[in-house]
């Protein structure tokens, strides 16, 4: 029997309200197993640093690289994501996380996709220096 519960990406209700109503999920050993461990990841958040395992990865076919953190706000920008052909696949995406609200926002995205390249807090601005896209090695700066 295949068993597999991405645990990070619920909530403990879903796993309550969707997963747990199952009958597999309550008859097969390995599942129930499974679903005691996502239990016990989303109850414990702060020892979810010792819980780490590979269901416990984060699953995105984009990869970001790189943060920084200005005013309270995280913010994610840039990055590859994979592809089975050729390219780089550098990404111009850029997010925002507000914990206040434990909300990302995707806000206005780089002139450029980057990946490999430096993120900078200076001024109250979030600076993208250099990296390298598809084209090549990048010698700009993005505010």
């Amino acid at each position: 029997v295949l068993c597999h519960v991405r645990f990070p990406l619920m909530k403990s209700s879903e796993l309550v309200d969707s997963v747990q109503t199952l009958d597999i999920m309550v008859e097969d050993v390995l599942c129930r197993q499974y679903l005691l461990e996502a239990f016990n990841y989303q109850i414990l958040p702060f020892r979810q640093h010792e819980m780490q395992s590979p269901r416990t990865a984060v699953r995105s076919d984009v990869l970001h690289s790189c943060v920084a953190v200005l005013d309270n706000f995280v913010y994610l920008v840039g990055g590859q994501q994979l592809q089975y052909r050729s390219g780089e696949g550098a990404v111009d995406a850029s997010y925002r996380y507000d914990p206040h609200l434990n909300q990302w926002l995707r806000i206005q995205a780089m002139q450029e996709s980057r990946i490999q390249f430096q993120l900078n807090v200076l001024r109250g601005m979030v600076y993208a220096t250099g990296g390298r896209n598809r084209s090549g090695s990048l010698a700009s700066v993005e505010k």
